[in-house]
């Protein structure tokens, strides 16, 4: 397993695989596999096996990369038997194929539903269940580890409460989004002081405060002086970051911003 602090990551696009793989040499990028969560590739194993083969045929070092878990309608705390088993059934995939790769990680979202958090019994029976879904995965992950990511969470009170009922487990972490998270805050500044000690991974990329889209950074509103200031202040920038856009314009803009920054990673 190879040491990937402070590691750059970028999506690779299988149509264009060895432009992807060339980029990737020249700066040392990890790959985070973004094809992995959709439901008909999931569904067709001899697709499913080309795809993986794809992969395996790069000579990717093993735990450089890291694969997006499955989240179309995941619900594994749902109430409904049915729905429950299904949502594992498909985390339980993720794993499988983020082992095949020899993936350091892989990530899930919380898959909280905003307006029904407030709900006591809603938040009591996501924590349990989650925290119990999560042990289960890690015990047949290997060496896989599995982190929570914030999608559209109103705040980090839940991410923290599953991150310190977990604390014992040493492959369990947070990956912090930081477009979700702007999404629902201007104050991002409580995210990092409750998540901080948790966090392994992030995500980024920008946006105008309205949708989820997935923009360079330097595009949208995103003060990112702010938040390059947080990760200096909590000394974050050994933990992998993801530029999560895709096509190689949107990549090398936003690596160009992250220099420009200040190169702090």
């Amino acid at each position: 397993m190879r040491d990937n602090r402070g590691m750059i990551q970028i999506i690779p696009n299988p149509e264009e695989m060895e432009v992807y793989d060339k980029l990737a040499a020249e700066y040392s990028f990890g790959f985070e596999y973004n094809d992995f969560y959709q439901p008909d590739l999931l569904d067709d194993a001899g697709k499913l096996d080309k795809r993986i083969e794809l992969y395996n045929g790069l000579q990717r070092a093993k735990g450089m990369d890291t694969l997006h878990g499955a989240f179309y309608d995941i619900v594994p705390f749902s109430w409904d038997s049915g729905i429950r088993r299904h949502s594992v059934h498909r985390m339980a995939q993720s794993v499988e194929i983020a082992a095949r790769l020899g993936c350091r990680a892989v990530i899930f979202h919380t898959g909280l539903v905003p307006g029904l958090v407030g709900d006591r019994k809603y938040r009591s029976n996501w924590l349990s269940v989650m925290a119990d879904t999560m042990r289960e995965l890690l015990e047949v992950s290997g060496s896989v580890e599995i982190y929570c990511e914030n999608m559209f969470d109103a705040s980090p009170r839940e991410l923290a409460e599953l991150a310190a009922e977990l604390q014992g487990e040493e492959r369990f972490g947070i990956c912090l989004d930081i477009g979700h998270m702007m999404l629902t805050t201007r104050e991002p500044k409580p995210w990092f002081e409750a998540l901080a000690p948790y966090i392994r991974h992030f995500h980024i990329n920008d946006n105008h405060f309205q949708r989820d889209e997935h923009l360079a950074l330097g595009e949208g509103n995103i003060e990112w002086d702010d938040i390059f200031r947080l990760m200096d202040q909590f000394r974050l920038w050994d933990r992998s970051i993801l530029l999560e856009v895709k096509g190689m314009d949107k990549i090398k803009s936003s690596m160009e911003y992250l220099r420009k920054a200040g190169g702090r990673n």
